[in-house]
């Protein structure tokens, strides 16, 4: 247990995942404690680590940008499940670049008067991307509850076939309703920090621990996935970073493959394929 989580803080994701496990414990215990004196040293305790979680986003508007110019080239605007995951990527880059804007001001280094003003239109973007997150989730859930099943035709292969299909779409729609409900949670804190729907410390720290414990749920997954494969962090960041920023939603056949692989081959893999593997959306749960 030791050693998966210090594997666990070791990658990037899981860090932060840990770092906002313990602001948002704060944040409540914060708003329930009775002590001034407590609620004070919680309350920076939350303030600090929310600065130092920002970090770790700093140049997150890259990927969002490189998955946006991604599905203009491809099939962006060619179904509904292109649009909302492009309108989501978007909507995530301009947060985190507005976000960016402000930092020296959030670290007390250049204090600027327009730092509230910018802030509000992030959170504002903010919660357009998880609306469309949310959105896209639900219509891939509807999309593929619409799909047809095949047609039994009494073969052997085609029983075999189906009995395999069926966890992997039963996970598929596993991983998608846990989307849902990360990001419903999610919802509340844009509203709350734009005040269109004041729901309170508490609530809000409350909703932010179990997206945060349901999301790094799935890290620990893949980083015990990796461990049984005698993959090291260090050795291979770029799959690391795959594996554990990846949505089990989805996971395809080729996963499969390259976890079936020496960490080595692996490597060229992945080196090959790195638009494909880095085009993944890592943008959740980011307060």
């Amino acid at each position: 247990m030791i050693q998966q989580f210090s594997r666990f803080v070791k990658s990037g994701a899981g860090l932060e995942k840990t770092l906002r496990l313990i602001q948002c414990v704060s944040q409540v215990v914060a708003a329930l404690t009775v002590s001034s004196a407590l609620a004070v040293q919680l309350t920076t305790v939350k303030l600090q680590l929310a600065l130092a979680r920002r970090y770790f986003r700093f140049f997150g508007f890259i990927d969002s940008f490189q998955r946006m110019f991604a599905l203009l080239g491809k099939d962006g605007f060619s179904s509904v499940a292109g649009m909302l995951e492009l309108a989501k990527c978007t909507c995530f880059g301009l947060y985190f670049v507005l976000e960016d804007l402000t930092t020296l001001h959030a670290m007390g280094v250049y204090a600027v008067p327009w730092n509230g003003r910018v802030m509000d239109q992030a959170n504002t973007f903010w919660f357009y991307a998880l609306s469309f997150s949310v959105a896209g989730a639900i219509w891939a859930l509807l999309a593929g509850s619409a799909e047809k099943p095949p047609k039994k035709n009494g073969k052997r292969k085609n029983q075999k076939t189906s009995e395999k299909a069926t966890p992997v779409k039963a996970t598929a729609v596993s991983a998608r309703v846990k989307q849902i409900v990360v990001e419903g949670c999610d919802l509340l804190i844009p509203l709350e920090l734009l005040g269109w729907m004041p729901t309170g410390d508490v609530v809000v720290g409350s909703t932010m621990v179990l997206s945060t414990l349901l999301t790094a749920q799935d890290i620990w997954a893949r980083d015990k996935k990796m461990d049984l494969q005698g993959i090291e962090p260090w050795t291979t960041p770029m799959l690391r970073e795959y594996y554990t920023t990846k949505p089990q939603a989805q996971l395809d056949e080729r996963d499969g493959f390259l976890m079936s692989q020496d960490w080595k081959l692996m490597w060229e893999l992945a080196e090959g394929s790195r638009v494909d593997l880095l085009g993944t959306d890592r943008s959740h749960s980011l307060l």
